[in-house]
């Protein structure tokens, strides 16, 4: 049966690890993160790619949010990247994802300039291939991926699909 539903997947998708990563839950195997930072990785980064997570039910953003503006403005500051791309559309309720970070991004002082928004993702799927169309019309080849420890491995397979050359950064190992 698996097969059948493998061979019926690969005509949408590149594969049943890609079919798996669609559904699958984030799990917290230290392992996973540490096999993705072993994957080779450009020297530089020109932009961050701050993937989404719900906003509080008021609009704020939340502990999760917080943690991957935080590690975005460090990576801003230190030079780390020129610009950030803040992804995520109103997947779990009605706030865009990207427009909450962006707004707490500039109140704290990341400059308009340095501000992309993608709104319209639903997915880390979405998040990667629309943020992608960014780079591509802004000029940047590089990324730095800003989520979750537990987030990022499945993140970077994405990314690696979409062939962006990428870094990761755990929002919880930002300074």
């Amino acid at each position: 049966m698996r097969a059948l539903a493998c061979g019926l997947i690969l005509t949408t998708l590149p594969g049943c690890a890609a079919w798996y990563d669609l559904f699958q839950r984030d799990k917290a195997r230290p392992s996973l993160y540490a096999e993705a930072m072993a994957l080779p990785k450009p020297a530089q980064t020109d932009v961050a790619i701050v993937l989404g997570c719900p906003a509080r039910p008021d609009g704020s953003p939340s502990l999760c949010l917080r943690c991957r503006i935080h590690a975005a403005l460090h990576a801003y500051r230190t030079g780390t990247v020129r610009a950030a791309i803040f992804a995520g559309g109103a997947a779990h309720n009605r706030f865009v994802e990207a427009a909450v970070m962006a707004h707490e991004a500039q109140r704290q002082g990341m400059p308009a300039s340095a501000i992309l928004q993608e709104p319209d993702s639903l997915t880390t799927w979405q998040n990667l291939r629309f943020s992608q169309r960014i780079m591509k019309a802004s000029g940047f080849q590089t990324a730095l991926l800003i989520s979750t420890r537990d987030h990022l491995p499945r993140a970077r397979r994405f990314a690696d699909y979409y062939q962006i050359p990428t870094a990761l950064l755990a929002c919880e190992d930002a300074p």
